[in-house]
């Protein structure tokens, strides 16, 4: 079989890389609409083809969910890595700055993306879907330092307050001038703030 290389035939140029391909779509969905834009639009755009396309991202709404995959990813990973009895809001805000801070460094259009989930009612149930594996992956590493009480609605409730915070960051930098690192800093500060009003529910739970 002949490989990428061989079927651009000589003197072509190189595809554009997944980064570069993932700018496009993003920009070209901020101004047309998410609905609006197609693949073929996209592969167009970027100068590659379709099958190039479909290996970067399976599909177009990978575009958009594919990094927030791995954002939660990264964020179960730095629950993980936390050490054992590290004060536990204290874990959790840093587990939220610093899979973010991972998040907005691998891409240079990372936060682009939540203005489209802001204003395009056919990305809502997918958001919708994402948003609650990242809390729960809050929720649990909670719950690993609370009693097994199946109805014990805290480790939920703190999710859905550091849920609240990134939100309202997100949206506040959409409207500002503040660059990524002002982002994570308000990010962080707002976290330590909500975090710190539930700790004494948690310091409570804590086994």
């Amino acid at each position: 079989m002949a490989s990428e290389t061989d079927a651009r035939g000589p003197g072509r140029p190189p595809a554009a890389s997944r980064e570069a391909v993932e700018q496009v779509a993003l920009s070209l969905m901020l101004r047309d609409g998410y609905d609006a834009v197609t693949v073929d639009a996209i592969a167009a755009a970027a100068g590659i083809g379709r099958t190039t396309f479909f290996r970067y991202f399976g599909s177009k709404p990978g575009v958009i969910w594919a990094p927030f995959d791995a954002t939660i990813e990264w964020l179960e990973e730095s629950l993980r890595a936390q050490q054992p009895g590290v004060d536990p809001v204290r874990a959790v805000r840093e587990a939220v700055v610093s899979s973010t801070r991972s998040a907005v460094s691998s891409s240079d259009v990372w936060l682009e993306r939540f203005q489209l989930l802001d204003t395009h009612p056919s990305l809502r149930p997918g958001a919708y879907e994402h948003w609650e594996k990242w809390k729960g992956a809050l929720a649990d590493h909670l719950r690993k330092v609370s009693p097994p009480d199946p109805d014990d609605a805290i480790p939920m409730a703190v999710a859905g307050a550091c849920h609240g915070v990134f939100v309202a960051a997100l949206r506040h930098w959409q409207n500002s001038d503040d660059d990524r690192d002002g982002l994570l800093r308000r990010l962080d500060d707002r976290l330590e703030q909500v975090c710190s009003a539930f700790a004494p529910l948690l310091g409570d739970h804590q086994r």
